[in-house]
């Protein structure tokens, strides 16, 4: 590790963390990867394979991030050689929309990844008596079935996957000259349940006033919000936070 450089700690699920973690070590930037979520999935149930057997009863179904399309589009593939023209597919933001070209799908999605930004699209405006599908994992936010099922639509949820907090017992992190990259509110909280008050001592990067919020909530003193959740996105973030830091 390079004293001199700032320490940036990534905490995606395994997996989704070494393209960024690559990018940034080519700035010579000390880069530590701690999932701090292990994605499993659940297996297949009755009702989850009825579900992909009737994907063409639904007019809309929505893929909350990549992970959703990892675990959930090869069950739909088993089912479905070329997939319901009928259907309407969306996706939370440009990577997970990226993810679902590997399918032979081209989804609609939000300029800013997220679900208020999904929520905004003209498609998702007028849904009254639309069935629609969600894919995620089990015990997701209840903003888009909430927001949806207001709007009319009929919300079913594809859950194929689980998340479980990773709990690591050696977090040392420098005080002044550290970056930690939280992408969900529930990565956040695992974090502060680890590190407590070392919440306060360092600068955290995260996609979404919503999640900043939770982070200052519990603790969090230095933090910015980036231009959503895409590597892209994160990667100009911490590139630019390092070079306000080394002056």
């Amino acid at each position: 590790m390079t004293d001199s450089q700032p320490l940036v700690v990534l905490t995606r699920p395994a997996g989704e963390n070494e393209a960024l973690a690559s990018r940034l070590q080519e700035n010579n930037l000390n880069v530590l990867s701690r999932p701090l979520i292990e994605l499993s999935d659940i297996g297949v149930s009755a009702e989850l394979k009825q579900q992909a057997i009737d994907l063409d009863r639904n007019d809309i179904i929505l893929f909350v991030s990549k992970s959703a399309v990892r675990f959930g589009m090869p069950l739909l593939d088993q089912y479905w050689p070329a997939w319901p023209l009928s259907l309407d597919w969306y996706a939370v933001g440009k990577g997970t929309a990226d993810a679902l070209k590997a399918f032979d799908v081209g989804a609609l999605y939000p300029e800013i990844a997220g679900s208020e930004g999904l929520l905004a699209l003209k498609g998702l405006a007028e849904v009254e008596g639309k069935k629609i599908l969600i894919a995620r994992g089990l015990e997701g936010r209840e903003l888009l079935a909430g927001t949806l099922g207001s709007r009319g639509g009929l919300v079913r949820y594809f859950e194929t996957y689980r998340r479980d907090a990773i709990k690591y017992d050696d977090w040392v992190l420098p005080q002044y000259r550290t970056f930690v990259v939280l992408t969900s509110g529930e990565i956040v909280e695992n974090f502060v349940n680890q590190v407590g008050a070392k919440i306060g001592h360092v600068h955290l990067i995260v996609p979404s006033s919503r999640i900043g919020d939770r982070a200052r909530a519990l603790g969090a003193v230095k933090l910015t919000i980036t231009a959503g959740a895409s590597e892209q996105a994160l990667y100009d973030a911490v590139l630019n936070e390092c070079r306000i830091l080394n002056g």
